[in-house]
């Protein structure tokens, strides 16, 4: 789908060595790569000014733009993106991008920062509103890097977040993706523990809810599971706490390229070792490996 944004330009609409003109479209062929590949834009006007900044406004030109391919934005604020097609709509004239700024490069109003497009922003480059942080595009965030709404963290993309880098909501802890969680890396809901992806658990690495004891995936346990399946076998679980787990399975997915271009990247950048020594993991299967990763160790090379 496509949107409206802006772009900044030389005075004579040049942008990283790229000439263009007003009305016309540009395509460009592969993915689009933030500052590598593709054509850059931000969601508002003033958020240009870090890169073509109006003080200057002399050397540089400013225009709307709308968006028609495929996009990579800046992460977590989604300030900045790329595309790989873009229409340049118009020149906006010099009068109009001063009446649409003020001294200090905000759109905004009562804000003591730079760069921002909300209101009551102290810090810089916000595009929503009563931020005392930087780089937020949500309302009301005392952190930095914030994409959501009253976070008083860094990095959360939720909403009434006071942790770090969670993209759910109402969490007091880090990195979760889940709601009203208060530990670690929980992607379920309403947990205490630490990397839970079940429901209300108190204990550690669950998936399923209500739990009090460490990776159970059945309900309403307080001991220990004996066993855990490993590529659809049973694994004794001491077994499998003390088998060697290769680093690049800790891998973080990119939802821009996806579960298994991420699983694929995080295996190129491995050294060898590890990736000989995922064949030691407990009940190793190529086939079902090859079915959650994508990487083909049936015939002893990946594909």
């Amino acid at each position: 789908m496509s949107f409206k944004a802006y772009k900044a330009f030389n005075r004579d609409m040049t942008c990283r060595g790229f000439k263009y003109e007003e009305g016309e479209t540009y395509e460009l062929e592969g993915k689009p790569i933030l500052c590598e590949h593709g054509f850059h834009f931000c969601k508002e006007l003033v958020l240009t000014l870090a890169y073509y900044s109006a003080d200057d406004i002399i050397d540089n030109c400013y225009a709307e733009v709308e968006v028609i391919g495929e996009v990579e934005f800046e992460k977590p604020t989604e300030h900045k993106g790329c595309t790989n097609k873009i229409k340049i709509l118009r020149i906006i004239p010099d009068e109009e991008v001063k009446g649409m700024v003020d001294g200090k490069n905000n759109s905004g109003e009562q804000n003591s920062g730079n760069w921002n497009s909300g209101d009551w922003n102290s810090g810089n480059w916000n595009s929503g509103d009563w931020n005392s942080g930087d780089w937020n595009s949500g309302d009301w965030n005392s952190g930095d890097w914030n994409s959501g709404y009253r976070n008083s963290g860094n990095w959360n993309s939720g909403n009434w977040n006071s942790g770090d880098r969670n993209s759910g909501n109402r969490n007091s802890g880090n990195r979760n993706s889940g709601y009203r969680n208060s530990g670690n890396r929980n992607s379920g809901y309403r947990n205490s523990g630490d990397r839970n992806s079940g429901y209300r658990n108190s204990g550690d690495r669950n998936s399923g809810d209500w739990n009090s004891t460490d990776r159970e995936t059945g309900f309403f346990n307080t001991k220990r599971p004996e066993t855990v399946n490993v590529f659809n076998k049973p694994c004794n679980l001491e077994k499998w706490s003390r088998a060697y787990k290769p680093d690049f399975l800790y891998f973080t997915p990119d939802p821009g390229i996806g579960y298994k271009a991420s699983f694929r990247k995080s295996w190129e950048d491995a050294n060898e070792d590890d990736r000989e020594r995922v064949r030691d993991l407990p009940n190793f299967d190529a086939d079902i490996f090859y079915e959650i990763s994508g990487i083909d160790l049936r015939q002893g090379e990946s594909a």
